[in-house]
């Protein structure tokens, strides 16, 4: 018995540990667009107010969406290219993609995909940063 509640002990602690890991990390959202599949790209406007950004990542809602890459435009005027060719489903989220450079404070990012007109769900994508 007392190996089972110390068993129990250490997993309830790895637990606690992984959801302080994770707030640690904490992400903001810097904004969202549906995907409404008449073309094969959509932007996020972001504030400059909101500051600047070591990583983002895209969380996808309602419908899956096929990735090609992604483009982040940044107020100084120079632009990063990130290769995804992935298919997140609806709840899935890409990976964290780390920006490069001194100055990223994000002006808008531009996201393509392969669309998907024929589909009555549109997809919504959510762009966070980490700071």
């Amino acid at each position: 018995m007392t190996t089972s509640i110390s068993r129990l002990l250490v997993a309830t602690c790895m637990v606690v540990f992984s959801f302080t890991t994770l707030s640690s990390q904490a992400w903001t959202l810097l904004g969202s667009s549906k995907v409404h599949g008449h073309r094969d790209y959509d932007e996020i406007s972001v504030t400059a107010s909101r500051g600047d950004f070591k990583a983002i990542k895209l969380f996808v809602e309602n419908e899956g969406i096929d990735f090609d890459r992604v483009m982040v435009h940044y107020r100084n005027g120079t632009s990063e290219r990130m290769v995804l060719k992935n298919f997140i489903p609806a709840g899935g989220e890409t990976r964290v993609m780390d920006l490069a450079g001194g100055d990223r404070v994000i002006r808008k990012v531009t996201f393509y995909y392969k669309s998907n007109a024929m589909t009555s769900t549109k997809g919504k994508v959510m762009l966070y940063g980490r700071r």
